[in-house]
């Protein structure tokens, strides 16, 4: 519908705010119901999704204000002006990208396209962009739920605390995480035409992860590092070897986007902030920032690596989300490591090219890391993918396991 009257009003924790959100979660709990009736969920996960569906009433407005995720905003509006003049607001233009250069989509743009397909009943707010990603995540739980024997357990790990607040807001990150599920279950069930073709909206919402996902399908479809000690280790050697020959740009890219994060939170002495401060006072800062050769890359990448996974630190806490997901931590390097011990993963090379993928990757944003709350976000956004991933992996080994168990028993 294009309506030349188009407008943004801010609904803030109004009434009107609670009746259209109340509107998209009653539909979205008669599916569930009604998903339930069918008999494709359990009791449990009805409970469950039932108040997963619920939380983005409690998050924007009641719990934090919705500027504590600013962006939410600019999507928001990006969704309501498609929707009603066809065009994009005034403040979202192309961004160009450093791989489909210049005229490349907007990530903020092409996140509303796709979210604005939700058959929501209502995008008033700034909430309901939550609801389409809570619907987006709810089906990539049916989708997955379907390789394993227990759905409760599936259901545990939709359960992760920062899983429920970054699908209860209106950012982009669910996407990012969906789309990088899909990748890698496809990617090891050996299956690959679609994992190619999700590296282009990968490239628009998200290039870094782009980058690590290009290189996991590399891996394994050309290099079969996923096969033998030996392919594994020659794939390594094949890194090692690129990354030599092509050090200059590797450290012209990495120092790139150094920068770009440190100055889009950066704080001038006069009060102006970000890019602006940075043009006036940055270049004092610059100097220490640029790193000059791949040891150098290297070195800050292993020193970095421990903080970016810790993070937010004690000392940093400014809301009530920072303990949570500080704990948070611990939980979900527990989780890949009893993963990786319990049927000795550790002996799968499929698991050793998998975690050598989210290390890369996870090596990568320690480089970039500046504001902690947005590298706390970035880092989940790249982890969850993985540990789905290794869960997968594991449930395949022991259904093979338990098959050839079977075997030997009816041969005897």
């Amino acid at each position: 519908m294009v309506n030349e009257y188009f407008h943004i009003t801010n609904y803030g924790g109004t009434l009107e705010f609670y009746l259209f959100e109340l509107a998209n979660f009653s539909v979205f709990a008669c599916l569930v119901l009604i998903i339930y009736k069918l008999g494709f969920i359990n009791v449990n996960s009805l409970i469950v999704w039932l108040c997963l569906f619920f939380s983005p009433l409690l998050f924007n407005y009641f719990i934090f204000s919705p500027n504590l995720f600013g962006d939410q905003f600019l999507y928001a509006a990006e969704v309501m002006s498609l929707k009603t003049t066809g065009e994009s607001y005034e403040h979202t233009q192309a961004s160009g990208s450093l791989l489909l250069g210049s005229n490349a989509i907007n990530p903020v743009t092409f996140t509303a396209k796709i979210l604005g397909i939700i058959p929501l009943p209502a995008y008033m707010t700034v909430s309901s962009l939550a609801f389409a990603n809570k619907f987006i995540l709810f089906l990539t739980f049916l989708w997955f739920k379907r390789f394993f024997n227990s759905e409760n357990e599936v259901l545990l790990y939709f359960l992760i605390p920062s899983l429920v607040l970054y699908s209860s807001v209106g950012l982009r990150d669910t996407l990012v995480m969906v789309l990088t599920i899909i990748f890698i279950i496809n990617l090891v069930r050996g299956r690959f035409i679609l994992p190619i073709l999700l590296l282009y909206p990968m490239a628009i919402l998200k290039i870094q992860m782009f980058a690590v996902l290009t290189l996991y399908l590399v891996g394994r479809i050309i290099f079969q590092a996923h096969k033998t000690r030996n392919l594994f280790i020659f794939f390594i050697c094949a890194i090692v070897a690129l990354v030599v020959i092509y050090q200059n740009a590797i450290l012209e890219i990495v120092n790139l986007y150094r920068l770009a994060f440190v100055a889009e939170n950066f704080i001038g002495p006069d009060g102006t902030i970000s890019y602006e401060a940075w043009s006036k006072y940055g270049k004092e800062e610059q100097e220490g920032l640029i790193l000059n050769s791949i040891p150098e890359v290297v070195f800050f990448a292993i020193i970095n690596l421990p903080v970016l996974m810790l993070i937010p630190m004690p000392w940093n806490w400014s809301n009530i989300f920072y303990p949570l997901q500080f704990i948070e931590n611990f939980l979900l390097i527990y989780l890949y490591v009893k993963l990786t011990l319990e049927n000795k993963l550790y002996k799968n090379y499929e698991f050793f090219l998998l975690t050598l993928m989210l290390i890369v990757g996870l090596s990568l944003y320690a480089l970039i890391m500046a504001n902690e709350g947005t590298f706390v976000r970035y880092r989940f956004t790249l982890y969850y993918p993985f540990l789905l991933g290794l869960l997968y992996i594991n449930n395949q080994h022991q259904n093979n396991t338990d098959g050839a168990n079977n075997e030997k028993l009816i041969y005897k």
